[in-house]
């Protein structure tokens, strides 16, 4: 894969293995080890309100809105960059299927 920006992936539809149309990426997960930085994964889903306001991963929201929030983030799952086949076209292509995916970069076990 060549270079690319972050801001060219947000918001392309995502693709399984199987070909259904998943989401899209919603964020780009980054590990940063001095001055170089790593690409981990991809955030897909449907909406990103919620990581937009910073409750995509240590921060929790307050207790009237954590329900809201966590109900608006059900469709996030989490992609590891060596599942990503292709970023040609408009679309990105993951080689595993939806269902196999995990909610949260966390749970993720790569």
């Amino acid at each position: 894969m060549s270079g690319f920006l972050f801001s060219e992936l947000l918001g392309r539809g995502v693709v399984d293995g199987s070909g259904r149309r998943i989401g899209t990426v919603q964020d780009v997960v980054v590990r940063r080890e001095g001055d170089t930085c790593t690409v981990l994964g991809l955030v897909l889903g449907r909406y990103a309100l919620a990581s937009r306001f910073g409750y995509g991963g240590t921060l929790d929201p307050p207790t009237p809105w954590k329900r809201v929030l966590g109900w608006m983030r059900r469709h996030e799952r989490y992609v590891a960059w060596e599942n990503v086949e292709s970023l040609d076209g408009d679309t990105v292509e993951i080689g595993v299927d939806h269902g196999s995916l995990p909610r949260h970069w966390r749970e993720y076990e790569g």
